[in-house]
């Protein structure tokens, strides 16, 4: 037995060596030498914190100046092109017509005037970010934030003023003295800038642009790191002076509605900045009012659930500006010399929606209140809708196996008997 077994396992081995299933050799763990070019490095231990956050800022390169240079030159070149092209507010029809996608008040103001604020805002929010002073990089999360919304509350007086004189100076050269009272006047009793600041459910990405702009890393406390903020930083910019702008501009709108306080004097004189009648003048107001409740409320916490911003930022776009050489009596000679038409290449910028996707669960778990309750409700439609498609399906099935199978066959049958009795074949 003992022999017969031996030979057993002497075949059961050969075949396994041949299967490639038992190695020919024993094998040993192989250590990679290290070469000239390649060095291993124990891992570092560093505080955890401002420390560690630091380590990662100086891996990750990355210059503040690069943010402010790349919206500057959207801007700058959006006012070129509509200088160039005087054809350029009839692109923003189809904007201006999707109401629902796009509820913003500047959409109601006209192209040029409407750069011209976009542009003002970021000057004067880039001079108060450099402004702030080099102490404030040791303020804990509070105090930054208090810093920060009085940086921005400070802003819209200072940018209306200087947009308002500046189209006035461009429409009759002098400036209305009434005018810059009422809206002085209005924005200090307008205590809503911080309530639209807060409602958008981006203020700690404010926050922590505001900080990585001014001081070119992450706070300690940030919701956000140095490279996202760096790669990033130019769309988030971007929406934040949009919203400095279109409060700007709600703030003009709701002066010079029909419910405003501001003399009816003062209104016909006033600039020409926005041509909608009176009844399109509140829907536009109404339906901004609408979606922004709707998206401080609801979609706000959608958006948080699905890990995403919505940002307004801006898109370069191109078209073709064809001057053509045509005369003004045509005939055959004329046609034969006269000079083909010339297209140049325009670029030009529009405010388009855009989805940052980050994750979101430190502000998911800071919910309070009625948005608390609506994302329990997403939760439990999450969990529900799977269950609910499934019945409805069986339940669709059993309806049309009923219509299909028993009343139509019954239909059929009493066409047959009806048939036969009247003799038609």
């Amino acid at each position: 037995m003992l022999l017969s077994d031996e030979v057993l396992l002497t075949i059961s081995v050969v075949f396994a060596y041949l299967a490639g299933v038992a190695p020919s050799r024993p094998t040993i763990p192989r250590t990679r030498n290290p070469s000239a070019n390649q060095h291993l490095t124990a891992p570092i231990s560093s505080d955890s914190g401002r420390n560690g956050k630091r380590l990662l800022d100086k891996s990750t390169t990355s210059d503040p100046n690069d943010t402010w240079n790349e919206v500057r030159a959207k801007l700058s070149e959006a006012l070129e092109a509509n200088g160039q092209d005087a054809s350029s507010d009839s692109r923003d029809e189809g904007i201006k017509n999707d109401r629902k996608n796009y509820p913003l008040s500047m959409l109601a103001i006209h192209g040029g005037p409407r750069l011209r604020l976009l542009l003002i805002t970021f000057q004067l929010l880039e001079m108060e970010a450099r402004n702030v002073s080099g102490s404030f990089e040791l303020l804990d999360g509070i105090r930054w934030s208090e810093v920060s919304v009085m940086l921005i509350d400070s802003l819209i007086e200072p940018a209306f003023m200087k947009w308002i004189e500046e189209e006035q100076a461009l429409e009759n050269g002098k400036i209305d003295e009434k005018l810059m009272m009422v809206i002085s006047r209005k924005i200090k009793e307008d205590n809503g800038i911080f309530k639209r600041f807060s409602r958008l459910g981006k203020v700690e990405l404010y926050l922590d642009l505001l900080f990585f702009i001014r001081f070119g890393s992450a706070r300690s406390d940030s919701y956000f790191d140095t490279k996202f903020l760096a790669e990033n930083g130019a769309s988030i910019l971007e929406d934040l002076v949009i919203f400095l702008a279109d409060v700007i501009a709600s703030i003009y709108l709701e002066i010079m509605s029909v419910d405003g306080d501001m003399p009816t004097e003062v209104v016909g004189s006033s600039l020409a900045l926005c041509s909608l009648s009176t009844r399109e003048l509140q829907k536009q107001r109404n339906e901004v009012a609408i979606n922004g409740w709707l998206h401080q409320y609801f979609e706000s916490v959608i958006s948080m659930y699905e890990d995403r911003f919505e940002l307004y930022v801006l898109c370069r776009r191109s078209c073709k500006n064809t001057a053509d050489n045509r005369p003004d009596k045509t005939n055959w000679l004329t046609i034969a010399f006269r000079k083909p038409s010339t297209s140049t290449h325009l670029d030009y910028v529009c405010i388009s929606p855009f989805s940052l996707s980050v994750r979101r669960t430190k502000e998911l778990r800071a919910l309070t209140g009625w948005r608390y309750y609506y994302s329990l409700f997403l939760e439990l439609s999450d969990i529900a809708m799977p269950f609910a498609r499934a019945v409805v399906a069986r339940v669709s099935a059993a309806v049309s196996f009923f219509w299909v199978s028993m009343i139509g066959r019954s239909l059929g049958l009493i066409f047959s008997g009806i048939r036969q009795s009247l003799g038609w074949k």
